[in-house]
């Protein structure tokens, strides 16, 4: 039987050799963005893209949904472009080299990285006391909640978990409106939930 012996100087050969490949591996990864935090600025109706980009990307570029890109310098690897807009679209962000061509892969942000979560219904109840209406709803923790109702606007802040209770008077017409809303610091107000018309005397309670 053969054996296979190594010496000193092919052991620091194959070791070497490994060490290389791993250095060249390192080297050819792809360039990214990472760390990237969002924010949105109610005054400015703007979110603010923030994060950390490889050596190689010298510029990032912010795109939502169809509308006109913005373009934001990479400074000591890291970035920060802000966008302007209006709706519940999605955004893409990506890194650019000096010649302007796209060297990272597109990140796509939809509107759970922005904006509150609608709250959701539970259970509307006009079984009770004539002219009122007790709403159950699931609501984002940490939440500002808004309730239209014609001229009436209710609004109450909940810090703990979900559900909450809401007692509207002045529920008179057969047919009424009501519509939430949610906001959570840094983040867009929700998409706005309407409710559905309960008959009086009765209680609707939500299936999901």
């Amino acid at each position: 039987m053969k054996k296979v012996i190594l010496t000193s100087s092919l052991l620091g050969a194959v070791v070497m050799g490994l060490a290389v490949g791993a250095s060249v591996a390192t080297a050819s990864a792809k360039p990214a963005l990472s760390a990237t935090a969002v924010t949105y600025h109610a005054a400015k109706k703007a979110a603010t893209f923030a994060g950390k980009a490889s050596p190689k990307v010298k510029k990032v570029v912010l795109q939502y949904g169809k509308t006109k890109k913005v373009t934001a310098t990479v400074k000591a690897r890291k970035f920060k472009v802000i966008k302007a807009f209006s709706g519940y679209r999605g955004f893409k962000l990506y890194g650019i080299n000096q010649k302007g061509q796209r060297v990272t892969k597109v990140y796509t942000y939809g509107p759970s990285r922005y904006a509150t979560k609608a709250p959701t219904m539970v259970q509307i109840d006009r079984s009770g006391v004539p002219d009122t209406l007790l709403v159950t709803l699931n609501v984002p923790k940490a939440s500002v909640i808004t309730i239209d109702q014609r001229d009436h606007r209710l609004v109450k802040q909940y810090c703990s978990s979900t559900p909450a209770l809401f007692h509207l008077n002045g529920i008179t017409a057969k047919k009424y409106q009501v519509t939430v809303t949610a906001k959570q610091a840094d983040r867009k107000t929700s998409p706005v939930l309407k409710l559905p018309v309960v008959k009086r005397g009765l209680i609707m309670v939500a299936r999901y």
